[in-house]
């Protein structure tokens, strides 16, 4: 495979991860009025790129996602045959671990670590903003812009959490997105952590990250978000 297509399919990767991060804030802010055409907004890039890499032999289904596109299509069949038997329901949840569950491996086999450690960078920064925008969110009554609901519900994006304050999504669609978010960021900034840091500038960051970290915890009233700080703090 030529660089050309290699960076091609690079481009569709981060591409596909912003969308990832931002998918949420595009059907709750800016286009409300597309929030359900939204939801599969990533399903062609991530069809193209399977094209790509499986016409330029950078991916063939391994044992993993055999078994799981097997899961997939019984699962498929056990909706329509003997489940809710709607065929609409069935190809949303079909189209998860039959698209995008291959680019895993595919962003695998076409990411290398200089690649992997310049998107850790990102999700520092990302981090950062994301936090900010928490706390404001945190703080804000439901009927803020900030915490506007998909397609713009004025009854606000928050999930029951305690007293009178809500749990909030940042810019995900629903709070687990937020979860897995931290998740990631943590994962990336406790490696930072143990690795030599190449400059002062990058020093600083993580040190504002790693708060913008910590103070997630409490702003996004998620025992998930702690547990798995936690978690991957004891792997570091």
């Amino acid at each position: 495979m030529t660089k050309k297509n290699i960076g091609g399919l690079k481009k569709g990767i981060w591409i596909y991860f912003f969308l990832l991060i931002f998918e949420g804030a595009l059907r709750k802010w800016v286009l409300p009025s597309l929030a359900e055409p939204l939801l599969i907004i990533r399903d062609p890039l991530a069809l193209w790129m399977i094209f790509m890499a499986f016409k330029h032999n950078l991916f063939k289904p391994n044992s993993y996602v055999l078994l799981m596109w097997a899961v997939t299509v019984l699962a498929f069949s056990i909706a329509l045959i003997i489940g809710h038997e709607n065929i609409t329901v069935a190809l949303f949840g079909f189209r998860i671990t039959a698209i995008h569950f291959p680019l895993i491996f595919i962003i695998g086999s076409v990411f290398n670590k200089a690649d992997v450690l310049h998107l850790g960078k990102m999700v520092l920064w990302l981090n950062i903003g994301m936090t900010l925008l928490v706390a404001a969110q945190f703080f804000s009554p439901q009927s803020a812009f900030v915490n506007r609901g998909i397609g713009g519900d004025l009854e606000g994006s928050g999930f029951g959490g305690t007293a009178e304050f809500f749990r909030v999504p940042g810019t995900f669609s629903f709070t687990n997105g937020l979860s897995y978010f931290y998740s990631l960021a943590a994962a990336f900034i406790f490696y930072f952590w143990i690795v030599k840091i190449p400059n002062k500038s990058l020093k600083i960051l993580l040190i504002l990250s790693t708060m913008a970290l910590m103070a997630a915890i409490p702003l996004s009233i998620s025992r998930t978000v702690l547990f798995q700080i936690l978690v991957t703090f004891l792997f570091m």
